[in-house]
């Protein structure tokens, strides 16, 4: 009897144990998302928006105080209502969903320290399309080299692609803040180059040399300005 007793408490345990982890793989954090960081001293509103895409999860960053717009999420990880994200690698959220699944709250980590904060759950996800625009010459394509002097300096790093169905796509790195990535929409005239930066507000126009191997240009953001030099990697193939 104590036998079949102790084999009966085992048996509800591992029951136990394994609906729980059931539960837990069937979190779905898709949606949209509207949180407050805590900061010392003030509260900084953000969004989040959560969507799925095949067997992972992908996801956008809005911050209305400062008009960033839509950046995407570098890393989603869900691990039964734990969620970790992250738009740059040198900052990030780890939090975990409520179990009605209505809000996420847990810590954000920045410059080694970290501020709590809370999101809940707003309706369905507002993930724009993927910015694209028409095809741009062969010379444009692969990796740009920049610096902007504004904040003592941004290195950036801008890619431009084209794309079989005709279409092409571009993103700026700024390598010092953390690899942040930023979608751009490119329109090319001749030499004529112009990237639109949606998710700052922001906008480039600049002229490519006859070499094909600078971008001579200004970018604009926010009512201000500053002289912008891309320059093409060396090694990418241009021809």
């Amino acid at each position: 009897m104590y036998c079949t007793l102790r084999t009966s408490v085992v048996v509800v345990v591992f029951l136990f144990t394994a609906a729980s982890l059931r539960a837990q793989t069937a979190v779905d954090p898709s949606g949209h998302w509207e949180g407050l960081v805590q900061a010392p001293g003030m509260d900084i509103a953000f969004q989040i928006d959560f969507a799925k895409s095949g067997s992972g999860i992908t996801g956008a960053v809005s911050v209305p105080a400062q008009q960033l717009t839509g950046l995407p999420l570098q890393k989603v990880v869900v691990d039964g209502r734990s969620i970790e994200f992250q738009a740059r690698t040198d900052q990030s959220f780890d939090g975990t969903m409520s179990e009605d699944g209505g809000s996420i709250s847990g810590s954000y980590y920045i410059d080694g320290a970290a501020v709590p904060f809370t999101m809940t759950r707003k309706g369905e996800a507002r993930i724009a399309a993927p910015i694209t625009g028409g095809r741009i010459g062969k010379e444009l394509e692969g990796r740009w080299n920049g610096t902007i002097d504004v904040n003592g300096g941004l290195k950036l790093v801008l890619t431009m692609t084209n794309h079989a169905d005709g279409t092409s796509t571009g993103a700026l790195v700024n390598r010092g803040e953390g690899g942040l990535e930023i979608p751009v929409r490119i329109t090319q005239d001749g030499a004529r180059v112009t990237l639109d930066v949606p998710a700052l507000g922001g906008s480039y126009a600049g002229t490519l040399n006859e070499n094909a191997t600078e971008l001579t240009g200004t970018y604009s953001q926010g009512g201000r300005s500053a002289p912008l030099i891309f320059k093409h990697a060396a090694g990418d193939d241009r021809r």
